[in-house]
């Protein structure tokens, strides 16, 4: 090879790294900006024809279960599973009582979407003729069970003296921040700041925008949401999300936050929910920009369903 022919590689390998690396930052800048949003955490589906719409009694029933992580939050920990119901379990055997494991799948990020995987089940059906039926039709439910969180933050304008007469030359004002989604299925959709003295108070309003229902944080109530849990979830145990954190700048505000259950904050099921907290002693005396971060953690429950017909198969 000769000494340009040499160069020419060198110089074509440089310009593809270059392009590879300049391609890689720009699809971290587009994603980075904007991958906390929407209003999912886990999606699932029965696979196409699978099951099908009939078989026989002399097949197996195999079920595959598409999975998808569509949130911010990975999943796939202890406790986190997929039960099938909705059939008599004397009919159709081989299911585990206990659901299958959801596999852990990494959430969106700056990088990019969130994991996908599968879930299977398999069972076989009895005998229709031993039954005396000519055909047998559950209606197949999904139950889909597992720990999230949401992550909301936003950019409020801190103001110590709000009744100053310097207000023209203060560099913002209070004022109401709308937040959209979190890439979760339970939003902080907005921040209201109402500035007194020394005194800022946050009205923060939290709803479910999925599909399913929140249910308390905790490996328990995480068992209790299983469909074959003779105990169940109570009413006192649906619809709450627990509050981990209400900080600004990383000082934490939650103490001044109400109304709260253990912790805990009852969702409204016609409408947002109203978190009221406050941030006193503020330092300084002027105007500046701050974050305020508020984290939730909390069980979600979702169901799919479809239509099966076992047909007796020919003796």
């Amino acid at each position: 090879m000769t000494m340009d022919m040499k160069r020419l590689v060198i110089l074509c390998a440089a310009l593809l790294f270059v392009t590879a690396c300049a391609s890689s930052s720009t699809n971290r800048d587009t994603l980075g900006a904007n991958f906390r949003t929407g209003s999912e955490g886990l999606y699932f589906n029965f696979a196409s024809n699978l099951p099908p719409a009939r078989i026989y009694d002399d097949q197996k029933l195999d079920i595959l279960v598409e999975v998808e992580n569509r949130g911010a939050t990975n999943i796939g920990g202890a406790g986190d599973r997929i039960y099938l119901t909705g059939f008599d379990p004397s009919i159709i055997t081989g299911i585990p009582f206990i659901g299958q494991q959801i596999p852990f799948m990494n959430g969106k990020d700056v990088y990019g979407p969130g994991d996908k995987s599968y879930v299977s089940f398999s069972g076989v059906p009895v005998s229709l003729f031993s039954l005396n039926i000519d055909k047998y039709t559950p209606r197949l439910q999904l139950t889909a069970c597992y720990l999230y969180e949401t992550l909301a933050t936003a950019n409020i304008c801190i103001d110590p003296d709000p009744t100053s007469f310097t207000a023209r030359d203060k560099v913002c004002k209070p004022a109401d921040v709308s937040l959209g989604s979190q890439g979760a299925p339970v939003a902080v959709s907005t921040v209201q700041v109402d500035a007194t003295p020394g005194t800022t108070r946050f009205e923060i309003l939290i709803q479910n925008v999925g599909k399913g229902q929140p249910f308390r944080s905790g490996l328990m109530y995480l068992q209790k949401c299983s469909p074959n849990d003779p105990t169940s979830l109570a009413y006192n145990e649906l619809g709450y999300v627990e509050l981990v954190d209400v900080a600004i700048a990383g000082r934490s505000i939650k103490n001044s936050c109400r109304p709260m259950d253990q912790g805990h904050i009852r969702l409204s099921t016609s409408g947002p929910t109203h978190l009221f907290c406050q941030f006193d002693n503020i330092p300084g005396s002027s105007a500046y920009t701050s974050p305020l971060t508020v984290t939730l953690r909390y069980g979600y429950r979702e169901t799919m369903q479809r239509d099966l017909t076992v047909i007796q198969s020919t003796r």
